[in-house]
């Protein structure tokens, strides 16, 4: 576990520090906020783990990264209250996306703070990068407004500002700035191999850095109650850019709240089938599709799965998936174990021959939780859809992402075995024995039951049985040395300790006169077989010393078969 993520909690170390000035404008700080998110509780525990063997690697500073990254991530978001004076947070879908808790703090210019805990998502849209925070029961911030939005577009070449908490290494400090609108209405093409075009955005000069995203762009307005009204919400920046900013602008807002605060049960399953047919379409690209798959990965699917899918992934994939893996890992952890995820379950679905053929099969269920049943290269694979923050998102699906906690501690137990095979081809080092065979007792008996059975290198049992007349019970330590050839394995060993022998009208001088307590001495030689690691042949020879006497008994020479595990 610690080798997979050393080399992206380094990463974090690389982040740049932004220096900037700080302008006026105070009243707007009571109305924008730090927002902070807390991953899933099965995140947390993977990163505490890694924490846990950093130290005790005395890697102190890799485990400061941990602490960093176990911190949450951070952006910006502003107040908005509706007609009834409920109060709600907007903000940037990418600031709280895969968040499993979330708070907002307000810093006043005298430095004082009001943080609110336990924020609820009501709603979320990933294609407009937009979620609608609530307020727990109770809690309400200083202000006794929100955020006006603006009553009219913005004009290019007009004064616009830009407030927000972008980070000065990883603390947010509060920022605003001016600028002016260079392009009041810009669209743009998703990426270089996806021609979708994105926006409308607003394209401004004002300064906007990491931490900037979900804060408000905003024009001066003397009747709004901080001086100032909401013309956007920043979101982007160019990349190779200089002061090439972009904003959603402020009628897409309102009408996602709108939306989101007036939700139609109805419309419910259309989005469920229209989903279902975005997902089957992705993954027909001629290409790896798990950055598609992971869209459509729920905050529980991650968190549940992380661990197992980031081990598998780092053992199994190649050097393209590892570098995705760590390019997304620097932007946001939480995204990148989401791809991790995401590989794994293309890993399941996809053929031998890597084709993926899918089509819809069956869909049941009601409500907000529907069960989705693909053909998948002429297999059936299940998934379970639910409804989280307004978007239907799978929460488990095939034999990569169920859920399983049991699975990854089966998955390390394996490659210990496998681990231990390699090492150790013959399985002489194995923790026991078990051995059956039988034994010549001389002129006691014909022949003699055998067996031992031996706990880990140190000790056991060995028995010589022939009836209720004659019985040879030994405890014993052990001491071994094993010699690996090349086709076998060769084990002598020697064996000491305390042994009872019960012997009755035998007929024989020799052990009716000396049964009782004693001391066995044992000598032998196990050979082991490549064929069937654990499995061995085995001679030994035992002489028992008896207390009270100055003679020994020999029990015989002993041959048998036995299997170490």
């Amino acid at each position: 576990m610690k080798h997979i993520l050393l080399s992206f909690v380094l990463l974090f170390f690389l982040l740049p520090i932004c220096i900037f000035s700080q302008t006026g404008a105070a009243a707007v700080r009571d109305y924008v906020g730090v927002i902070n998110q807390t991953y899933h509780p099965d995140i947390v525990s993977y990163f505490e783990k890694t924490k846990a063997e950093f130290i005790k690697q005395g890697e102190t500073a890799s485990a400061r990264v941990i602490d960093i990254i176990l911190s949450g991530a951070f952006g910006s978001g502003f107040l908005y209250s509706d007609a009834r004076g409920n109060f709600y947070v907007i903000t940037n879908n990418h600031v709280v996306s895969h968040a499993h808790t979330l708070s907002i703090t307000f810093e006043r210019t005298d430095g004082t703070t009001t943080k609110i805990e336990n924020l609820s998502i009501i709603a979320t849209d990933v294609e407009t990068d937009l979620a609608l925070l609530a307020f727990p029961a109770g809690a309400r911030p200083l202000v006794t407004r929100g955020l006006s939005f603006a009553t009219r577009s913005v004009q290019e070449g007009e004064d616009i500002f830009s407030a927000g908490f972008p980070g000065l290494g990883i603390t947010p400090i509060w920022q605003f700035s001016r600028g002016m609108v260079s392009n009041a209405n810009v669209r743009f093409p998703k990426s270089l191999d996806d021609e979708t075009m994105m926006g409308p955005y607003i394209q401004h000069t004002s300064q906007i850095d990491a931490g900037n995203s979900g804060g408000p762009l905003l024009i001066s307005q003397a009747n709004a109650p901080s001086g100032y009204a909401v013309v956007g919400i920043n979101t982007l920046s160019g990349v190779n850019r200089q002061s090439a900013n972009y904003a959603i602008p402020s009628n897409r807002v309102q009408e996602f709240i709108n939306n989101a605060l007036n939700p139609r049960p109805a419309t419910f399953r259309a989005a469920l089938d229209t989903q279902i047919e975005l997902f089957i379409n992705g993954l027909s690209a001629n290409k790896a599709v798990y950055p598609h798959i992971a869209e459509f990965l729920s905050v529980a699917c991650v968190g549940e799965n992380a661990e197992w899918a980031s081990e598998e992934m780092y053992r199994r994939a190649g050097q393209t998936v590892r570098r995705a893996f760590s390019r997304k890992f620097v932007e946001s952890v939480v995204d990148a174990m989401a791809l991790a995820v995401a590989w794994s379950i293309e890993r399941d679905i996809r053929s031998s021959s890597g084709s993926i053929n899918a089509s819809l099969k069956e869909v049941t269920g009601e409500g907000e939780r529907y069960t989705v049943i693909f053909t998948i290269n002429n297999r059936d694979v299940q998934s379970v859809w639910v409804r989280e923050y307004g978007n239907w998102r799978i929460r488990t699906i095939g034999n990569a992402a169920t859920g399983d906690t049991e699975r990854l501690s089966q998955s390390q137990a394996q490659r210990e075995r496998a681990a231990r095979a390699a090492s150790d081809p013959f399985g002489m080092g194995r923790n026991g024995h078990i051995e059956v065979g039988f034994s010549t007792l001389f002129d006691a008996a014909p022949a003699a039951l055998y067996g031992s059975f031996g706990v880990a290198s140190w000790g056991g049992i060995n028995i010589y049985y022939v009836d209720s007349d004659l019985l040879n019970f030994g405890v014993y330590a052990n001491f071994n040395i094993p010699i690996t050839l090349e086709k076998i394995g060769l084990m002598p060993y020697f064996r000491f300790g305390p042994c009872l022998i019960v012997c009755e009208a035998l007929g024989n001088e020799l052990f009716e006169s000396r049964g009782g307590i004693g001391f066995l001495i044992q000598g032998g030689m196990k050979v082991f077989f490549e064929a069937v690691p654990g499995l061995y042949g085995n001679v030994s020879y035992q002489y028992n010393l008896m207390l009270g006497s100055a003679a020994g008994i020999p029990m015989g020479l002993a041959l048998s078969v036995g299997y170490s595990f």
